[in-house]
């Protein structure tokens, strides 16, 4: 292993220092162990939005749904927007959280005053939501070209050209390894934060998460859309195969036991949605906070 390797792949390279970092990281994760009381809800903005969803809260040891964060609310609370490569600003909430209505009656919004627009998690203030940093890193990277378009090929995209779109580093777990979240997407004739109703052949969206399990460097996905080879015909029997673009919102300890969950973002033609995943040592697992609404 060469000297290089924290310029390529950073998973790879925490690696090198896993075992000696180890016991250090792990006292550090102990430390960070015990929640804070009280409840910690969290928001959401989708792109081009000035518009914070609820997506749910953890208390008492336990996440609970955006309905039943919502009763708990008082409209006063103080929250910490984290953007990617932006300084975080403190906001306060400026009422209580109210129903989209039908068809989305559990897709909740709350008013945030001065809220920028912009793809952001919305954590409490008093949270320490990122114990560790989270960086951004250049889209301009061999080797995740390389994992991109070795996914697209086993997915069935001849000649794939790829494009990087958002390379996320940081250390999730304290455990002294870091993970990369790498961004990749495609959509021809797209405009805005939205994919177009179909893809064309070649169209793609992939959200992979680059970690270390076993001691070797492995690839999770955490989204995937893949266009047919064969463009669709309106004027066919045959389900429209919608095109949905996935997108990090961020990287936060939302419960205050020092790991941090994955926020994620995916939008189609007519809808959009969040969903939240909590890194655990045994890998990634879904929680009950999400958002959304669509036709």
């Amino acid at each position: 292993m060469t000297r290089t390797a924290p310029r390529t792949d950073p998973v790879r390279w925490s690696m090198h220092t896993l075992f000696r970092s180890l016991p250090m990281a792990l006292a550090l994760v102990t430390a960070q162990a015990a929640a804070p009381a009280g409840l910690h809800p969290t928001l959401a903005v989708m792109p081009g939005e000035p518009t914070a969803y609820l997506l749910g809260s953890w208390q008492g040891g336990r996440w609970l749904s955006a309905p039943q964060t919502r009763a708990r609310l008082q409209g006063t609370e103080s929250y910490r927007r984290l953007a990617p490569g932006v300084t975080p600003t403190q906001l306060r909430a400026g009422g209580i959280a109210t129903s989209l209505g039908a068809p989305c009656e559990d897709t909740f919004e709350v008013p945030v005053p001065s809220l920028p627009r912009g793809l952001a998690v919305l954590t409490p203030a008093a949270l320490n939501a990122q114990p560790r940093p989270v960086t951004e890193l250049p889209t301009r990277n061999a080797t995740y070209e390389r994992i991109v378009r070795d996914e697209l090929i086993r997915r069935g995209v001849v000649a794939p050209q790829v494009t990087l779109t958002r390379l996320t580093r940081t250390d999730l777990d304290g455990n002294g390894t870091q993970e990369v979240i790498i961004e990749a997407r495609r959509f021809r004739g797209a405009s805005g934060d939205f994919p177009p109703p179909t893809g064309q052949p070649g169209d793609y969206s992939l959200l992979l998460l680059r970690h270390v399990t076993a001691g070797r460097a492995v690839t999770t996905v955490l989204g995937a859309h893949v266009a047919p080879r064969t463009p669709w015909n309106p004027e066919s029997s045959d389900p429209m195969p919608m095109a949905t673009q996935y997108r990090l919102v961020g990287v936060a300890d939302l419960n205050g036991d020092g790991r941090m969950e994955l926020v994620l973002h995916d939008a189609y033609y007519e809808g959009a949605g969040f969903t939240v995943q909590e890194w655990t040592p045994a890998g990634l697992r879904p929680t009950p906070l999400d958002s959304g609404c669509g036709a």
